[in-house]
C-alpha cells in the first residue's frame, strides 16, 4: 500500500478510544473528514460498481396500511432491467413474471404505488437526479459520524444534510474502510411542502459480488400526506448478468399503472416453483400471507 494511502485511511477515520475522546472530536473536525472521506468514495464510483446493462430477477412487495389494519398486500417475482450507470435519463424496467395479492379493503388506483419498483431497482449513486449525483453532491455537508459494522465489515458512519437550499435529503451513508464504497445508505427526502407524502424513508443495501458491488436489497416506507394510508416497500434482487441491450419483445410495466394491477388472488406453494433461490433470501415475517390484520 503506498505511504499517501496509508495517511488518507489513518486521516479520514475516528482513532479508537473512550466516548470522552470521541466527544473532543469537534463538529469541524468531524466535518472535514466527512468531506474528505466523501470525496474518496466519489472518486471511485467507477471502480466499486458494476457499469453495465444489468439483467437481474427479483422479489418485490409492497403493501397499503393505516395504524390499525392492512388494505393491500402484493408480491411478485419481477424482471429487472438496469440501464448503464453511465445514463443520466433513464430508469429501470420492470417486468412481472408472477404476481400475487390479497386485498383486506378496498383501494383506489390512485392510492397505489406507481413507479416505485423501477425507482427501486437502480441505487441512489447512478439514480438521475439523485443526491449523490455529481451536480447535486455539492448540496450538501457530509460529517463523519461514528464507526461501525456492517455485513462483517468496518465501516465509517457519514451523517449528510443540506448545506444550501438546493439540498432536498438527509440520512446516513455508510462506506467501507477498505474499499471506499457505500454499503448501506439510508435517506430521509425532505417533504415539508410536499402534498402528497407526510415523511418519506428509502434503505438501500449493496451486495460485493463479480468483483463489484450491485444493489441487492431496497426498503421504502412513506406516510401519504392527504390520507391516513402507509406504504411499504422491499426489493430484493439476485442473478447478475450483464446484457448488450434490452429485450424489445418483453411488456414492461408503465410508471403510471399498478405493478400488480393483473396480480391473481392465490395464495400457494406454486408461487415460489422456479425460484427458490429468492425464497431462500427472504426472513419468514417477508413472505405474503393471508392473515387478516
Amino acid at each position: 500500500m503506498a505511504l499517501n494511502t496509508l495517511v488518507l485511511i489513518l486521516g479520514l477515520f475516528i482513532p479508537q478510544g473512550n466516548g470522552d475522546d470521541k466527544k473532543n472530536d469537534s463538529m469541524e473536525m468531524r466535518l472535514e473528514k466527512g468531506q474528505s472521506l466523501m470525496e474518496t468514495v466519489f472518486d471511485r464510483f467507477h471502480i466499486n460498481y458494476e457499469m453495465s446493462r444489468l439483467h437481474k430477477v427479483g422479489y418485490y412487495k409492497e403493501s397499503v396500511s393505516d395504524s390499525a389494519s392492512t388494505y393491500y398486500l402484493a408480491e411478485g417475482i419481477v424482471d429487472i432491467y438496469i440501464p448503464c450507470n453511465l445514463s443520466k435519463s433513464e430508469n429501470a424496467s420492470i417486468s412481472p413474471i408472477k404476481a400475487r395479492k390479497t386485498v383486506f379493503k378496498q383501494v383506489d388506483q390512485e392510492s397505489l404505488l406507481l413507479g416505485n419498483a423501477s425507482d427501486m431497482a437502480r441505487s441512489s449513486i447512478w439514480r438521475p437526479n439523485s443526491f449523490l449525483d455529481e451536480k447535486n453532491r455539492y448540496d450538501y455537508n457530509f460529517s463523519l459520524s461514528a464507526e461501525d459494522s456492517f455485513k462483517g465489515s468496518e465501516v465509517a458512519v457519514i451523517e449528510f444534510e443540506p448545506r444550501k437550499e438546493h439540498g432536498t435529503t438527509m440520512g446516513r451513508i455508510y462506506v467501507d474502510k477498505k474499499s471506499f464504497a457505500i454499503v448501506k445508505i439510508e435517506y430521509q427526502p425532505i417533504v415539508i411542502k410536499s402534498k402528497v407524502w407526510q415523511n418519506i424513508t428509502w434503505t438501500e443495501e449493496f451486495t460485493f459480488r463479480n468483483g463489484a458491488y450491485e444493489l441487492t436489497n431496497v426498503h421504502f416506507h412513506g406516510e401519504g400526506a392527504d390520507n391516513h394510508y402507509q406504504y411499504d416497500a422491499t426489493l430484493i434482487m439476485n442473478q447478475l448478468e450483464v446484457v448488450s441491450k434490452f429485450p424489445e419483445n418483453e411488456e414492461f410495466i408503465q410508471d403510471e399503472v399498478p405493478l400488480f394491477e393483473r396480480a391473481k388472488e392465490e395464495l400457494d406453494e406454486s408461487f415460489w416453483e422456479g425460484f427458490s433461490f429468492l425464497r431462500q433470501s427472504l426472513n419468514a415475517e417477508q413472505f405474503l400471507t393471508a392473515q387478516n390484520h
